[in-house]
């Protein structure tokens, strides 16, 4: 009888005609299921700007009131991450050929910040990239990419250099909201900034370190490009 009441209980705060107290209760778990609940949360875009996507997370409550999740995207820009030492380095004075080569950088994978795993909510994933032009692999699964350099390095001392990669992500940001129809009349009860770094193919490679560098001696270079849209 108590696990009963729980169930019955539970069922009044989310309402589905015709439908069992269980479904009832499942049905409420997953309402904002998708994306996750932000509730008190505003995004720094304005409601209704950028290019809608895709609806999600819909639900009708036991006070009649019917709420769903939307996704927009709004710009894509390029950033640069932080310099990372390599694990490569050239002494000059026990080399006759002072040169870098082409070097790999580290790895990187694809990944957003709301609710869920970016391999979890691939179908999320692949509508963004279908509205900003972004590179879609298809398939489902994580996008991840070791960066080749662009760049080498050539030295005439006989010093001991110590090489560094910074790689390149793409920025597609955007926000949700989660929007209600009570009374009739559509309102926006919370929104959210999102954002999906994609990793680019390419590293830029810092040849200005010696092996005795704790941090490269230089700032991180600008991404290549400006902002897309």
């Amino acid at each position: 009888m108590y696990s009963l009441s729980i169930v019955m209980a539970a069922a009044l705060v989310f309402s589905s005609a015709g439908a069992s107290p269980v479904t009832q209760l499942e049905a409420r778990a997953g309402t904002t299921s998708k994306y996750g609940d932000y509730s008190g949360s505003t995004s720094s875009y304005g409601d209704g700007s950028g290019t809608y996507v895709r609806t999600d997370d819909v639900g009708t409550y036991a006070s009649g009131v019917k709420c769903w999740t939307d996704l927009f995207y709004v710009s894509s820009s390029f950033q640069a991450k932080d310099w990372v030492k390599n694990e490569n380095s050239i002494d000059c004075a026990l080399t006759s050929v002072c040169a870098s080569g082409t070097i790999t950088g580290t790895q990187s994978c694809s990944w957003w910040n709301l609710a869920g795993s970016i391999e979890s909510e691939w179908d999320i994933i692949k509508d963004i990239w279908s509205v900003t032009g972004s590179f879609n692999p298809g398939g489902g699964q994580l996008v991840c990419e070791t960066a080749q350099s662009t760049n080498t390095c050539n030295w005439n001392d006989m010093k001991c250099h110590a090489l560094w990669t910074s790689n390149v992500e793409l920025v597609n940001k955007g926000y949700i909201r989660r929007r209600c129809h009570d009374k009739g009349q559509d309102y926006t009860a919370w929104s959210k900034d999102w954002n999906v770094n994609s990793p680019e193919k390419t590293t830029r490679l810092g040849c200005g370190a010696l092996c005795t560098d704790t941090q490269y001696p230089g700032p991180v270079p600008a991404p290549p490009g400006a902002q897309r849209i």
